[in-house]
C-alpha cells in the first residue's frame, strides 16, 4: 500500500506542478486584491478579496494546461482529496459573510487564515514542506498585520498574502521539477 501511495502523491504534485500554476495566479490576484482596497469602498475590496477565486481558478487550471502538465489518472485515490481541499475555502464562504458584516476590513485577514489552513495538507500530498511552511507563515503573518495595522490590515493583507504565494509558487516549481528528474532517473523522493 506504502508504494502505490508513493506513486499517487507523487502522480497528483506532477500533475499540478505541485500547485505552481494556482500559487503563481492566486499571488497576483491577492496583490490587485490589495490594489483595489485603494481605490474602492472598503466593503467593495473586502468582496474582491473574497471572489478572486471565482475569476483566477479557471486562469491557474488553464495555466496548469498550457504548461503540459500530465493530467493525473481517472483511478488516482488523493484526486478527492485534493478536491476536498481545495473547497475548504467556498465552505467557510458564512464566516467571511459575519465578518463582512461585523468590520470589512477584516475580511482579508480572516480569508487569509483559511487559506493558510487549506495550505497544510498540501505538505503531505504533494511530499513538500512548503506547504506547511507557508500555512504557518501566512497565518502568523496576517495576525500580526491584523495587530499592528488595524482596520488599515485591509490594504496591507494582500500584499503580503500575494508576496508569500509569489514566493511559494517557484519553490513548488523546484520541487516538481526535482519530482520529475526523479522520476525520470528513477531515484527515489
Amino acid at each position: 500500500m506504502t508504494d502505490s501511495l508513493d506513486v499517487a502523491r507523487r502522480e497528483s504534485a506532477l500533475s499540478s506542478g505541485a500547485g505552481f500554476p494556482f500559487l503563481l495566479c492566486f499571488g497576483v490576484t491577492w496583490i490587485l486584491a490589495a490594489v483595489s482596497s485603494f481605490v474602492v469602498a472598503q466593503t467593495t475590496a473586502a468582496w474582491i478579496h473574497l471572489l478572486q477565486g471565482v475569476v483566477v481558478m479557471p486562469v491557474a487550471v488553464g495555466l496548469q494546461r498550457l504548461l503540459g502538465y500530465p493530467r493525473a489518472s481517472r483511478d488516482n485515490p488523493l484526486m478527492p482529496l485534493a478536491a476536498q481541499i481545495v473547497f475548504i475555502q467556498p465552505v467557510a464562504f458564512p464566516a467571511f459573510i459575519v465578518v463582512l458584516g461585523l468590520e470589512p476590513a477584516y475580511v482579508p485577514v480572516a480569508f487569509a487564515a483559511v487559506v493558510a489552513a487549506h495550505f497544510l495538507p498540501f505538505g503531505w500530498l504533494y511530499r513538500t514542506p512548503v506547504y506547511v511552511v507557508l500555512g504557518v507563515v501566512l497565518s502568523a503573518g496576517v495576525f500580526g498585520l491584523a495587530a499592528v495595522f488595524g482596520l488599515r490590515s485591509l490594504h496591507y493583507t494582500g500584499f503580503f498574502v500575494g508576496a508569500c504565494l509569489l514566493v511559494a509558487a517557484f519553490f513548488a516549481r523546484a520541487h516538481a521539477a526535482a519530482l520529475r528528474r526523479q522520476t525520470v532517473t528513477g531515484t527515489a523522493a
